[in-house]
């Protein structure tokens, strides 16, 4: 394993690295932290449930099993019923229900009051879920995947789930998934159940969620539906007077609820609500949206409402929460989140329940999510610009996020998704304005946390995206300095190397580099750690030679700049080692691991993370040195040493490697079982497409055809090749390396024709991808031409 340049901290390889030429398994050394010392350290405080047959899944469960706020009845509520009846029949008769209509009409409502009801007659099963961004499903079905005990701990999102889709479309019994405002199909598609009996009921504005199921249009109330909902909410018995207001209100659900909560607060007659409508100064203080159907007079009763609950509180504390909301996600917030603004818990609480009793605000069923309708949301965002007091509600938001982003327990996908949208809403505002420089800068260091957050919560391509748009905001932002740009272009290469996109990243490897020499300087030893992040994504990459010369000249470097007992003087050394191995140059690559393993012992001491890392890679060069035996003692010596630091590697990192280092010495049997034991851990831990899952079938291919179970080993190999190239495409190195592994495994089942063909179209493939003088195109010409007397897979 390498170590990474990453501020001197041992980093683990994982697939999409390199192998050697000799047809070595591992894929070189790129996601350490997100794909494999991040999930072991994790697995550790994981224990999945068997995943053999049936029994993987939970017993009946025999309390309802509720995920995600489902909103409870509001004040004055009006059965739609014959809207429940249309819902309830489209459930009925298919598994896809979209209920469409604009915005404010109650869609969330009807879809709500349905859930509530199927609850109340036993429903056990239902999955509420705000779907404007369909992460949010992933992440709602992970939680179930916990909750149902198919994991104790969510390693990877989308890994859990897929297993609690699967277990839902298992389960014998009806569920019901709600999705919140959609607002892409293609995106929710891939998580609709495909067979069983759950039903989905979408609620959103798009209407082409209706070829994925029946439709049902929800439309504003009927005017006596209005009229009668409006007397309700206000307390007031004139029918005729408020179908006269619903008429002005454009008899939108919302726009009448909170109308009729600023009637009853102020003990008006509609007559003179009516009159303070139509001649209010709200009417120019919103200009229309262009494409919605909102007429002025609901984003007056919309303001009304907001402004009758902030003047009920003379502590100013209700505006300061609207003004929050208008910024956070619409996706609702944690109650507990309000509590890191500077203010007294009771204050906020009277505060929420003010803005409640407005209809400003709404809860879900537990109390614990305060949720702002959409289109309040646009409505005092926009009075906030009006009044001037964007820079200090995003400086409010901002103090909140940062609390939050700092807390323990760590905090999870919805502050990263409140930090995007406090940026999205603000970044306009603020940009140029140089009151605001402090704010900014910390708001961009909030967008780089998430980053990072999402990688560590597992979401490692939505980490990827992220962060080439963080980089974008960077550079595109008045006045950001060259240092945050240089972390934000930073974290776009840790994305890429979590995501097993090397190449992908490279030129941004070498943009910091450029970087760190035109600020700091060639004598500093950020430029040195820098340096090492180059030569790491070359290597990992394919690019040998390069990676060797410039771990070379780090060493040099290092010893110079930062002396013989650094991490990056260690970093080079051991860099060196791996890449000369993945050249096929073992017998020069062993002495420099050895030399490595006695400078962590004496600077580290024998068990720490460094000195595993050190005598795991000695041993990996010991197996293909052909001292299989010495690489076995080093191997049980780091898997009986307790480090808290390297849990991560010993748990699925290190243990394969040892099997391979049994395999070399004839312990096919302990090899076969270990290795089948971490496969089915990472299958019930991992996605099907993860790099370190597919690394671990090679591993136990080449196991088994040591051990003369060559059909099932053949099996193994193709699959692996299926699946590289799927995934990687078919020039990828990794998936060159694993076609050239299926020819010599071929071979040694003396499938001697078919071995020939699949090794002589690999070896065109790779002198048309990476030339004739590359070390992985030497070895796969060597392997052809050994190719009569080749009767055991190389080591």
């Amino acid at each position: 394993m390498i170590v990474s340049p990453y501020g001197g901290v041992t980093r683990i390889p994982a697939y999409g690295c390199l192998e050697h030429v000799s047809a070595e398994v591992t894929v070189g050394v790129v996601s350490a932290i997100v794909a494999v010392a991040g999930l072991g350290v994790s697995y550790l405080q994981l224990r999945q449930t068997s995943t053999k047959g049936a029994s993987r899944w939970p017993a009946r469960w025999r309390a309802p099993v509720v995920i995600g706020d489902v909103p409870r009845e509001p004040l004055a509520y009006t059965r739609r019923a014959a809207l429940l009846d249309e819902l309830a029949r489209a459930v009925d008769n298919g598994p896809v229900t979209a209920l469409t209509g604009g915005r404010g009409v109650g869609k969330t409502h009807l879809a709500a009051t349905y859930t509530r009801e199927h609850l109340a007659r036993r429903l056990r099963l239902v999955l509420w879920i705000v779907a404007e961004d369909a992460a949010a499903i992933t992440t709602a079905l992970a939680a179930l995947a916990r909750e149902v005990r198919l994991v104790e701990t969510v390693i990877d999102a989308d890994a859990a789930a897929k297993a609690a889709l699967r277990w839902i479309e298992e389960r014998p019994t009806p569920s019901l998934i709600v999705l919140d405002n959609a607002l892409d199909p293609d995106a929710v598609l891939p998580w609709l159940p495909r067979r069983g009996r759950a039903r989905v009921v979408i609620t959103t504005t798009n209407q082409d969620f209706a070829q994925l199921g029946t439709e049902v249009r929800v439309e504003v109330f009927t005017p006596a539906q209005a009229a009668a909902f409006l007397c309700t909410r206000s307390g007031l018995d004139d029918l005729e007077q408020a179908a006269l207001v619903a008429h002005e209100l454009g008899d939108l659900p919302l726009a009448l609820s909170q109308a009729g909560a600023v009637i009853r607060r102020r003990r008006q007659s509609f007559g003179d609500y009516l009159a303070g409508l139509r001649t209010g100064p709200l009417a120019s203080m919103l200009a229309r949206v262009p494409g919605d159907a909102y007429p002025n007079s609901v984003e007056q009763a919309t303001l009304r409402s907001i402004a009758d609950a902030e003047a009920a509180d003379p502590t100013g504390v209700a505006q300061r929460i609207v003004d929050l909301m208008a910024l956070l996600s619409p996706a609702g917030i944690r109650r507990d989140l309000l509590y890191y603004l500077p203010i007294e818990r009771s204050g906020v609480d009277d505060a929420l329940g003010t803005l409640a009793g407005a209809s400003v605000i709404g809860f879900d069923v537990t109390g614990t999510v305060v949720v702002m309708h959409r289109l309040t949301r646009r409505f005092a965002l926009t009075r906030m610009r009006t009044q001037g007091r964007v820079r200090a509600a995003a400086q409010e938001a901002t103090k909140v996020l940062g609390a939050a982003a700092a807390a323990t327990p760590p905090s999870g996908t919805d502050v990263v998704d409140h930090v995007a949208d406090v940026w999205a809403a603000v970044r306009r505002d603020l940009n140029g304005d140089p009151e605001a420089e402090a704010l900014v800068s910390e708001l961009l260091r909030l967008r780089r946390w998430s980053v990072e957050r999402l990688g560590i919560l597992g979401e490692s391509s939505r980490s990827l995206t992220t962060a080439f748009v963080v980089l974008e905001e960077h550079q595109n932002t008045d006045g950001i300095d060259d240092e945050a740009v240089f972390l934000a272009r930073r974290a776009v290469i840790d994305a890429g190397i979590g995501t097993h996109r090397e190449l992908d990243v490279l030129a941004f490897a070498e943009e910091v580099l450029a970087d760190r020499m035109r600020v700091h300087g060639p004598d500093q030893a950020a430029t040195v750690a820098t340096r090492n992040l180059l030569g790491y994504c070359c290597e990992c990459a394919g690019l040998l030679e390069r990676a060797l010369e410039i771990h070379r000249y780090n060493l040099q470097e290092s010893l110079r700049i930062c002396g013989p007992d650094a991490r990056s003087t260690m970093a080079a050394r051991i860099n060196i080692a791996s890449t000369l191995r993945s050249m096929g140059r073992n017998d020069d690559a062993v002495p420099i691991f050895e030399e490595n393993l006695r400078e962590n012992i004496r600077v580290y001491g024998p068990e720490h993370e460094s000195t595993i890392n050190a005598r795991g890679e000695l041993a990996r060069a010991y197996v293909r040195a052909g001292r299989a035996a010495e690489a076995v003692t080093l191997h049980e010596i780091n898997a009986s040493v307790h480090c808290a630091e390297a849990a991560g590697t010993q748990v699925m990192w290190w243990p394969q490697y040892r099997a391979a280092a049994y395999s070399a010495a004839g312990r096919h049997g302990d090899a076969i079982a270990l290795l089948r034991g971490l496969v089915e851990q990472a299958e019930a831990a991992l996605p099907r497409d993860n790099p370190s899952l597919i690394r671990l079938r090679l591993f136990l291919a080449r196991a088994l055809l040591a051990a003369g179970q060559g059909r099932r080993a053949l099996r193994l190999f193709e699959r692996v090749v299926q699946d590289r190239e799927r995934i990687l495409g078919a020039d990828h190195t990794a998936s060159l390396n694993a076609r050239r592994n299926l020819g010599l495994a071929l071979a040694v089942r003396g499938q001697r024709r078919r071995a020939r063909s699949v090794l002589t179209d690999v070896l065109a493939d790779y002198v048309r991808v990476l030339g004739q003088a590359h070390p992985y195109t030497a070895s796969a010409r060597s392997s052809l031409e050994r190719l009569p007397s080749l009767h055991e897979f190389p080591p």
